[in-house]
This record gives structure tokens, C-alpha cells and sequence, in this order.
């Protein structure tokens, strides 16, 4: 009954007046999923009207006249709208309206708008892409060209968001080789921000359709990728390591052996970047493909490269390896091998390295593996107690806090009053009560870059 209501309200306002709804509607869809967020807790969010038949019908439009015939500013808003209505709008609901919905963005996607609009599109296709699938199918040519020519744009959020959507859109491809071809070609052409946005197009790709890739065009990519992760530039090298990462997912077993091997020969070269590109390579592959990096024949002489580089006259290598053990130990803690974590007193001497980056990453890398697997870690407690106490005094907040949050974890302390207890030959009484009082998953809002399993 609201919906037909709303239906005849909407249809009485002349066509040329209904963008000035916008900033009402949103504020509407926003309150409402509000109300639905207290009352789920967790999950996604659906606002139960917009799931009936038929009822975007009344609301669309008013954003699809905002986007095409408004200002610059009316547009992004309209953009952004129909964002946020999609996302409360089940699957199901939004089905018949995909078509003229797309249509209109990627026509107005095409002019010359400032970044703020397109960004704004972009992040809608983003949405309409997830939940819409296969309805996209007459639009995938349109949308693949449209990305590819946005990872060009001077704007690094164009940029940024055109690369999140290219790799969604590649789950709904049946042909996703042409795709990779082109986005090599770019690579090769491009440089700067640019390049690093195609490298995080590549990558989404990889992640969402690496199985359809054919052996010839990823062994051109591992090649390329190669030479990148020699660059003396970080950012290049960190996204052309991440692809790597992605990539060894898909590799058979002898390409992935000659990449480790030529890998650990960078390791220990005399050249930091060179260094830097190896073990960054080395983090990713060790997140993606752990049980394969294992089996390689030159797995230990990884391992004794990383025992060297944890000890690195460069902080960020310092800060990688430390990274990279965290993954292979959580790795082992997951594995039957899971009480001979022989490798963690290296992890535990990363906590009282010179640099405040890299004991957070030891205090990050170190939680992570006491929540998988506690016992394992118990009886490292007595070595890894003072280190621990030393860094919840820390000079640097982001490292005490890591270190709390850390301490919780390995020291069990919402396990019990004995746990406490126990503590206390390393912190005081009063930390050790109150450390114990925080949430076991007080870290859940943890920014991606300190998450283990982020690229």
C-alpha cells in the first residue's frame, strides 16, 4: 500500500522537478537501513520493501533524471543514490530494472564530467555488477571499455575504483584472455599511477576469473610481472608482487618452482630493491599459495633468506619479512605440522626491532597465529612474555595498542582468572585485568593493511 502510494505521489511531480527529491529519498533509504542494521546485527542489510516486485519502480526515476540532465553535482548525488539504493534492494527485486538502469550510466560514464562524477558511476557499476550478474550480460563489451579507458583517467579514484569494477566484471566474462592482453599491453605502455591501477585491474582479475586464463597469456603475465618487481619503485613493485600472489594460485607446479627459484636468488642480492621486490613476491605467494611454496625444493633456502632479510639495514624489507613469516607460520599452524612452530622465536625478535613499523607488523602477524592456534603458542609464552610487557609500553600508540590486542591473545586472557594470573610474571595485575575485559574480536575494525590475509 506505501509503495502504490508513493507511486502516485512520484507520478504527479512533473519530470524536470524530480531531481530536486534527491537528497530526500537518500536521507529515507538511509534512515530505513539504519533501522535495519540495529536489528540484524550482521549480514547484509535489506530494507524488506525495496524487495517486493516492482518496487524500485516508483524511485528510479528520480535518480535516472538527476544523472542525465542535472549538473555536475546533481549527478554525482543521483550516482551515488542509486548506489545506495541497490545495495538495500535483494537480487531478486532488482533483476528487471539492471538494464535501464545500466544504460544510462555508462552513456553518461562517457562525457565529459568532472572525476567526482564518474567515480561515483564507477562505484555503482561496482554495486549493480555484485548483485545483478548475469542481467549485465548485454553490457559486458560496454563495460570492459569503459573500465579499461577509466584506469587511464588523471583522477587516481577513477583510476582506483574503474580497476575494483574491471575484476568483478571478469567473473561474468566467457572470454577473459582478450582482457588480460589488453591490460598487459597497458602495462607495458603505461607508467606511474596509471600502471599501478592496471596492475590492481590485472590482479581483481586474476582473483575473480584466474581458471579462465589460458597457460600461454599467464606465463606472458608471470614474465612481465617479473620485471616489475625489479623496478626501484615500491608501489610497482608491491602491486606487480600481489599479482604474482594471486597468479600462483593457478600455476602448475614447475612454472611455480622456476618463480620461487628465481626469487630466491633476488633475495640475497647486494641491490635493496631487488631484496624488497623478492620478498614482497615471497609475502603474497605465501598468502595465496602457502601449501605449494612449501614443497618447493628451494623452500629452505627461502627460509634462510628471510632469517637474513628479518635482520635487513632496510626497515621496509625488515617489515615485509616479518609479514611473510606471520603467513608461513600461520600457515604451519594450520597444518599438521601445528606445534612445531620453530620458526616463531624469528616473528618474536621483529618485536624489539628499531623500527615502530615493524613491531607492529610482529605484534599483527603474531595475534593472528595466537588466535589460530593458542596451545601452539603457550609454550613459546615464557621467551615471548618480556618482549611483549616491552611493547606494551611502547613510545608509539599504534604499537601499544597492537600490543594489547596482541597480549590478549597470547597470554588467553578471557580464558579465565588463571590466565590472569599467569600474565602477571610479565604485566602488571592491572593491565592483565584490564586487557581482559576487551572483546576477543576488539581487532574486527582493524585497518586491511594490518590484516593477515590482505594482499
Amino acid at each position: 500500500v506505501a509503495w502504490e502510494a508513493l507511486s502516485r505521489v512520484v507520478g504527479s511531480i512533473p519530470k524536470e522537478v524530480l531531481p530536486s527529491y534527491i537528497k530526500l529519498v537518500r536521507d529515507a533509504i538511509s534512515t530505513s537501513r539504519d533501522k535495519e542494521r540495529r536489528k540484524r546485527k550482521g549480514g547484509p542489510i535489506l530494507i524488506p520493501g525495496l524487495c517486493l516486485p516492482k518496487a524500485l519502480q516508483p524511485l528510479i526515476p528520480i535518480f535516472l533524471q538527476g544523472l542525465i540532465s542535472g549538473l555536475a553535482e546533481l549527478r554525482e548525488q543521483a550516482a551515488q543514490g542509486l548506489g545506495e539504493l541497490i545495495e538495500v534492494t535483494s537480487e531478486k527485486a532488482l533483476k528487471e530494472f539492471v538494464v535501464p538502469i545500466t544504460g544510462p550510466l555508462i552513456r553518461i560514464i562517457g562525457d565529459r564530467f568532472p572525476w567526482q562524477v564518474k567515480s561515483a558511476i564507477l562505484s555503482t557499476l561496482s554495486i549493480i555488477i555484485t548483485k545483478g550478474g548475469i542481467a549485465l550480460k548485454p553490457f559486458l563489451p560496454q563495460l570492459q571499455t569503459t573500465f579499461i579507458k577509466c584506469l587511464q583517467d588523471s583522477a587516481r579514484t577513477v583510476r582506483s575504483s574503474a580497476a575494483l569494477a574491471l575484476g568483478k566484471l571478469s567473473a561474468l566474462s566467457t572470454r577473459v584472455d582478450p582482457l588480460v592482453t589488453d591490460l598487459l599491453s597497458s602495462l607495458q605502455t603505461s607508467e606511474g599511477g596509471v600502471q599501478e591501477a592496471v596492475l590492481a585491474a590485472l590482479k581483481g582479475v586474476m582473483k575473480h576469473a584466474g581458471k579462465s586464463v589460458s597457460n600461454a597469456v599467464r606465463s606472458r603475465a608471470v614474465g612481465l610481472l617479473k620485471d616489475l618487481i625489479n623496478l626501484d619503485n615500491d608501489k610497482v613493485q608491491s602491486f606487480a608482487a600481489r599479482v604474482l600472489g594471486t597468479i600462483s594460485e593457478f600455476m602448475d607446479d614447475s612454472e611455480l618452482f622456476d618463480l620461487l627459484q628465481t626469487v630466491s636468488d633476488m633475495m640475497s642480492s647486494p641491490t635493496w630493491s631487488l631484496r624488497h621486490g623478492a620478498v614482497l613476491t615471497v609475502s603474497s605467494i605465501l598468502r595465496h599459495n602457502p601449501s605449494l611454496i612449501c614443497l618447493a625444493p628451494v623452500f629452505p633456502t627461502i627460509v634462510n633468506h628471510l632469517k637474513d632479510t628479518l635482520k635487513d639495514d632496510q626497515f621496509p624489507i625488515r617489515e615485509v619479512t616479518t609479514k611473510a613469516f606471520g603467513r608461513l607460520l600461520l600457515h604451519q599452524t594450520k597444518s599438521e605440522r601445528s606445534t612445531q612452530l620453530e620458526l616463531l622465536p624469528f616473528l618474536a625478535s621483529a618485536l624489539r626491532d628499531d623500527s615502530s613499523e615493524v613491531r607492529r607488523r610482529a605484534l599483527s602477524c603474531l595475534k593472528a597465529v595466537s588466535k589460530a592456534n593458542p596451545s601452539a603458542v603457550a609454550a613459546f609464552v615464557p621467551s615471548l612474555g618480556p618482549a611483549l610487557a616491552e611493547c606494551l609500553k611502547d613510545g608509539s600508540t599504534p604499537v601499544r595498542l597492537a600490543a594489547e590486542r596482541c597480549a590478549l591473545h597470547v597470554f588467553q586472557l578471557t580464558k579465565g582468572t588463571e590466565n590472569i594470573q599467569a600474565a602477571q610474571r610479565f604485566i602488571t595485575g592491572l593491565d592483565s585485568r584490564r586487557l581482559s575485559k576487551l572483546s576477543e574480536n576488539s581487532d574486527a575494525s582493524d585497518d586491511s593493511e594490518d590484516d593477515m590475509t590482505s594482499a
